[in-house]
């Protein structure tokens, strides 16, 4: 831990630059930023820091390597569910949510440079009105910034046909752990120095800079690679139009079958979205959505697309639901309104939970997708096993499991020691299945001790070469991914 006294001169040097509003030194401060969205994990850092441009970040950087003891973890919204934006004693949380400006927009192109504390949701919204949108949607994009989804890789509801963020960032700027700023990919590094200077940016000019896609490598290195302070992301065209099933079903195994059927048949859905009983049951309590109280499943079904085809497509999932499957209960609409009642089975789920229990912990997997109806069967009973409160949602189309367990220590103290031992026999079973261990929240700290399932000591010796071309201290983001006994100061 580092001495207070060299903690003392290391926020000297920062306030020389920062206002007061910008340096967060209280015990009040670090325990608001002690944990994510899973309380599972915590940890306080020794400060926290707010810049609000490049230039900043990449000036605390640079003071922060004239303290060895110290590294950096950056921050966005706090979202993230695998621990990945918490530091330690001696780390400098330093927070991109001022970092939020849509900086240029280029309609005819598709795309915009943004800094990277802008939220998510909040691009879609600004650019609206031409007709295009930010496809990636993970469940807290109304909270979570950009710069998130890219250390995360996220995902979310609509990736199957959209893309996860990787497919949607065209070039980064990044400051690196030595505190030097680059630019990666197609981002036009005049466009960003111009704006820093106040001048008017009338269209995004890209070039591709560099064969070796390294904006590609940066996405999803979960902030251990430095952090991205501005992006050129890709927006799409918002669909023509759309229609919305909703299908209910007596057995989750029926569901999951359906899933497959689906995807067997060589059909492209944008969202197959599944939803179990446990979760059913939150979310029955806090609406009144019209689902029979005997289903144990529900699976959403959307389109997108040209309104010819999609109907087409309708047409023939029906059939295919008809022939093969009993649902209990079938819906279909393209009506906005009655899109979103349909949708609240599922985007309700998490604020219901606290019907249940005032803590939840969302476990992230992925498994083949026609393994879905054997992991959905053993994921019950690991659950029953443990005796804990499962309640599941899938990202049905990729195979991507997200078990959630409902918990409320006060009442059962050993809970969180059960919620362990089912997360790693979870793990073991996915791996087995022939899947990976995150489809879109991250290893973090969370996973790290799990990494040995699916790589071997040498796969984690390569990954870390590759990290240490980008930060060769490991004072960016450390001690995540990677198990401690695989490297021991990373």
């Amino acid at each position: 831990m580092i001495a207070s006294s060299k903690l003392n001169k290391f926020v000297q040097e920062i306030q020389a630059f920062l206002k007061p509003e910008q340096v967060l030194n209280t015990d009040i401060d670090r325990y608001l930023y002690e944990t994510d969205a899973t309380s599972l994990f915590k940890n306080q850092a020794a400060l926290i820091l707010i810049p609000r441009t490049s230039q900043e970040v990449a000036r605390i950087i640079t003071i922060i390597n004239k303290y060895p003891e110290l590294n950096f973890v950056a921050r966005g919204a706090g979202t993230g569910l695998s621990g990945g934006a918490i530091g330690d004693a001696n780390s400098i949380i330093i927070s991109i949510a001022k970092l939020s400006k849509l900086i240029a927009f280029d309609a005819a192109n598709q795309m915009a440079l943004i800094e990277t504390g802008l939220v998510n949701e909040t691009l879609s919204q600004l650019v609206k009105q031409t007709g295009l949108h930010f496809s990636p949607d993970p469940s807290s994009q109304a909270a979570c910034t950009i710069g998130g989804n890219i250390a995360e890789n996220a995902g979310g509801i609509h990736c199957y046909k959209h893309g996860v963020s990787a497919d949607q960032i065209l070039g980064l700027e990044v400051v690196l752990p030595s505190g030097e700023i680059i630019h990666l990919g197609q981002i036009n590094q005049q466009a960003c120095e111009d704006f820093d200077l106040g001048q008017e940016i009338k269209q995004i000019h890209s070039a591709k800079r560099s064969a070796i896609d390294f904006t590609r490598l940066f996405v999803g290195s979960e902030g251990t690679f430095g952090i991205a302070t501005k992006a050129l992301v890709r927006l799409q065209k918002i669909p023509e139009s759309f229609l919305t099933m909703q299908v209910a079903f007596a057995s989750a195994i029926e569901a999951a079958e359906l899933v497959s059927a689906i995807i067997k048949a060589g059909f492209k859905p944008t969202a197959l979205e599944m939803i179990d009983k446990g979760a059913l049951e939150a979310v029955s309590k806090t609406f009144d959505l019209g689902i029979p109280g005997e289903s144990n499943a529900v699976l959403l079904i959307e389109l997108d697309g040209d309104n010819d085809e999609i109907l087409l497509e309708a047409k023939a999932i029906k059939q295919l639901i008809k022939t093969q499957f009993k649902p209990l209960l079938y819906k279909e609409t393209q009506d906005p309104t009655e899109r979103q009642f349909l949708w609240k089975v599922r985007k309700g789920t998490v604020a219901a939970f606290g019907q249940i229990a005032p803590f939840w912990y969302l476990y992230d997997a992925v498994v083949p997708r026609s393994k879905i109806p054997e992991a959905t069967a053993k994921i019950e009973a690991i659950a029953l096993k443990y005796n804990l409160k499962l309640a599941s949602v899938l990202h049905a189309a990729d195979g991507n499991l997200h078990p959630n367990f409902l918990y409320d220590p006060e009442k059962d103290p050993g809970v969180v020691e059960r919620i362990h031992k089912a997360s790693h026999e979870i793990m073991h079973l996915c791996i087995e299945l022939g899947g990976v261990l995150s489809g879109e929240h991250g290893i973090g700290v969370e996973k790290r001790d799990y990494m040995p399932f699916l790589f071997s000591d040498a796969d984690m010796e390569t990954m870390l070469k590759v990290r240490r071309v980008f930060d060769p201290k490991m004072i960016s983001n450390p001690n995540k991914i990677f198990p401690i006994r695989v490297c021991k100061e990373c």
